[in-house]
Formats: C-alpha cells, structure tokens, sequence
C-alpha cells in the first residue's frame, strides 16, 4: 500500500514537470478575459430580466 502511493505520488510529480505553465501575462490576460465576459453575461441576465419582470407586470 505505501509502495503504490509513494509510486502515484513519483508518478504525478514526473507529470506536473510536463505541464506547460502560463506565463504571469498569459494568466492576467485570460483572468481579464473572463471578468468581462461574466460581467457582459450578467447585464445581459439583468437587462432579459428587467424586460420580462416589466412584461409580466403590464400583463397582470
């Protein structure tokens, strides 16, 4: 049993020396990128949201 974990465990480390890591610019730009894209997902919920809270308002 410890034999197959220090195993797993040399095994992951062996693997996690192939990632390729993002640069620090790479993950501020991809952070960037997802912050604007919910902040235009959430206008746009509260924008169909409004529309429709007014819609069924007038029809009730």
């Amino acid at each position: 049993m410890i034999e197959s974990i220090k195993k797993f465990v040399e095994d992951v480390r062996k693997e996690m020396n192939k990632v390729s890591w993002p640069t620090r610019e790479q993950l501020r730009e991809a952070t960037t990128v997802v912050i604007v894209a919910c902040l235009v997902v959430a206008v746009c919920v509260y924008v169909i949201d409004t529309g429709m809270t007014l819609l069924m308002k007038s029809l009730f």
